[in-house]
């Protein structure tokens, strides 16, 4: 005979954690990712979407030579990144009391209910969250005809995060599309392996570890479109040191569009080392941040990441000069082009944090529970409008690009 599960109160808690077990164990991409820490999110009876902490980026120094120090003392140049709980992913389900009155039935409804609700919410934060870190990278590898994800390819990926300083070999991940997985998986078909990571390729058509990157799948990659001019656009007005935002020209007047998520480079602008600041021989890489359409000049304003860093802002530098006028963008694509946003990156690149939620009063049951730096809520309440038990699962989360460098768009 099935035990009776004695209180509301412990099928609520039973109910959550399951179901935050079987979010956690879904959301590949936010997996890998680094979360927020608990501690950050206590002292507060529920968070509300909106809600934001400063998330710190480790503060950059520059070396000297000198014993006497007293001219090279440096101002703490501390960054901050806003971390939004902009993000709220929500399923509603009608739930018969009856059903989770015992062991049994609780597991039977687990599988018929939940599982299929938090693959739906899995689902809606895992794309959600590519969308986000896509439109936050700004390194990326032009797309190739015909498509081939081979070691060359993905070296050229590490090669982009050694250079933006990510020195660390290990926690690098290279997530890609169904198209892409099985073009990285054919290329190497032929290559020496280990024994484990062949049966992988061979079993379950995955590649495992290679080329310095721990592979993922997933199709819920995020795609943009580019803008309907993507050539002879070339910069009009400087922007400022720091700014983000510069006018460009070029455009054809007043239907011309560069599109959000677009990456460029502009002739002559180069990388520098994150470190010693010395002039590498890449340009930099720029995404646009926002739609923008040409004026009736046939320019418009374009706001970019990452921003402008010259010499002049010492330990921020982050290109060799500023624009002066008349430098021509390239852009990765042909005009209008779709591209699919493969993603290779550091897990410390990107940081999600799940918060809670309020847990009101005067409700049947209600309970939150958090695994793996994931927090589902779990309410439910009569309607009397329906004659209905209604349950709703409620995540409330938030993503930001902490270290967008140390992430790279391979694009197809």
């Amino acid at each position: 005979m099935a035990n009776d599960i004695s209180t509301i109160k412990a099928r609520g808690k039973i109910i959550a954690k399951m179901a935050a077990g079987m979010l956690s164990d879904k959301v590949e991409f936010v997996k890998a990712i680094d979360k927020e820490e608990k501690a950050i999110l206590e002292g507060k009876n529920g968070y509300k979407s909106g809600d934001s902490v400063d998330v710190n980026v480790p503060t950059r120094f520059l070396a000297s030579s000198n014993a006497d120090i007293t001219s090279t003392i440096q101002d703490i140049e501390e960054e901050t990144r806003p971390l939004t709980l902009d993000q709220r992913s929500v399923v509603g389900v009608a739930l018969d009391s009856k059903e989770i009155s015992t062991d049994l039935g609780l597991k039977d409804w687990a599988k018929r209910i939940l599982e299929p609700a938090m693959n739906t919410i899995s689902n809606d934060i895992e794309s959600k969250a590519l969308n986000i870190a896509a439109l936050a990278t700004s390194n990326f590898l032009a797309p190739q005809s015909p498509i081939k994800f081979d070691t060359d390819f993905v070296l050229q990926a590490g090669e982009l995060m050694d250079i933006s300083g990510c020195s660390d070999a290990a926690n690098r991940y290279l997530l890609l599309n169904p198209t892409a997985s099985r073009s990285a998986v054919n290329e190497r078909k032929g290559l020496f392996q280990s024994s484990e990571e062949i049966a992988k390729q061979y079993k379950k058509g995955v590649m495992g570890i290679a080329d310095g990157f721990a592979f993922l799948k997933n199709n819920l990659i995020a795609s943009t479109q580019n803008g309907n001019d993507v050539t002879a656009v070339v910069v009009d007005t400087a922007p400022a040191e720091g700014s983000n935002s510069f006018v460009v020209s070029g455009l054809t007047a007043t239907t011309g569009t560069i599109a959000k998520g677009s990456v460029f480079t502009i002739d002559g602008i180069f990388r520098v080392h994150p470190i010693t600041k010395t002039t590498l021989p890449e340009l930099m890489q720029f995404t646009v941040l926002e739609d923008v359409t040409a004026d009736g000049l046939g320019k418009a304003t374009v706001s970019v990441s990452p921003n402008f860093y010259s010499s002049t802002s010492g330990s921020l530098q982050n290109v060799s000069a500023l624009p002066v006028g008349a430098e021509a963008l390239v852009f990765a694509g042909a005009a209008s082009q779709i591209l699919a946003n493969n993603m290779a990156f550091h897990k410390s690149a990107f940081r999600f944090m799940s918060a809670p939620l309020l847990t009101p009063d005067g409700v049947d049951m209600v309970a939150q529970e958090r695994v793996n730096g994931i927090t589902v809520r779990v309410v439910r309440q009569y309607d009397i409008k329906t004659d209905k038990l209604v349950t709703r699962l409620d995540v409330l989360w938030g993503l930001c690009a902490v270290r967008p460098e140390w992430a790279v768009r391979l694009l197809h």
